[in-house]
């Protein structure tokens, strides 16, 4: 009589943080939901999105990769939700070079659909990081002369094209399950980025579990024909540490804002 039985994948913990700080803290909101439905023994993931606008943007880019069976399969997309295949699985364990190949390979299909190459005068890249990098200086998470050094450095550092197009926004490997089967496949289906720019996706995994494999994830990006962004790759690592930092202070995940991670665009620049 109540329709299909559905729970949270959200834990209690965070359902509790963020209800306490939509009424009382200043933070930006966090309106998505996510569950999982149970039908005739089946599971699927419901994901409830801030508005119908962004659910059609996450559907569209599911049917684009709908084929290629790398994100969940959408069901269902019906004004701010979107309906998706539950892809049963477990986490990938950090460093095995199986886990390091697949994600790889799931990467490269994103980043070898229908790139393009654009100076990078016409994007606002450049643009970009220079905001976000002042605003770290004006809210103290870096001293201001840091934060100019740092604008120089993005200056320094800007190619004259960049590559844009699909990548995975969010490639922490919470996000991806190994199959049964040994698959890689991600999960966070909001992580399917269009109009990115490419090697965004590298930059977080090489900043949150890549470590020394660094070198052979990006090898492996090169060999499964993804377009070549390392000439610039550090241009790209300073753009997302630094929307990266930007957003984890107003979000206040205060264990992901470290200055100290800066050191090393300043240190090259000497």
């Amino acid at each position: 009589m109540l329709g299909f039985r559905q729970r949270s994948l959200h834990p209690l913990s965070r359902r509790l943080r963020d209800a306490v700080r939509g009424g009382l803290v200043r933070r930006p909101p966090r309106s998505q939901r996510v569950y999982v439905v149970t039908i005739n023994g089946r599971r699927y993931k419901r994901v409830v999105l801030p508005d119908a606008h962004h659910a059609s943007q996450v559907a569209s880019r599911l049917r684009e990769f709908g084929p290629a069976q790398i994100y969940p399969s959408l069901i269902l997309e019906r004004e701010r939700e979107v309906w998706v295949e539950f892809v049963e699985g477990e986490r990938p364990p950090a460093g095995t070079p199986e886990v390091v190949d697949g994600v790889a390979d799931l990467l490269a299909v994103l980043l070898r659909r229908a790139p393009r190459r654009q100076p990078l005068e016409e994007t606002s890249f450049l643009h970009d990081v220079c905001v976000d990098l002042r605003f770290l200086g004006e809210v103290g998470v870096l001293s201001p002369d840091a934060a100019d050094a740092l604008r120089e450095r993005a200056v320094a550092l800007a190619p004259e094209a960049v590559w844009v197009g699909y990548d995975c926004t969010d490639t922490i490997l919470k996000n991806f399950v190994r199959t049964p089967e040994g698959r890689i496949r991600a999960v966070d289906v909001e992580s399917l980025g269009a109009d990115q720019l490419l090697g965004s996706g590298v930059a977080k995994a090489c900043l949150r579990w890549l470590g020394p494999e660094r070198g052979r994830f990006l090898d492996r990006l090169r060999a499964a024909g993804a377009p070549d962004f390392t000439g610039y790759l550090p241009f790209v690592e300073l753009c997302f540490l630094a929307f990266w930092t930007k957003s984890s202070f107003l979000e206040g995940k205060s264990r992901f804002v470290d200055p100290a991670l800066f050191e090393r665009f300043r240190a090259d620049a000497r």
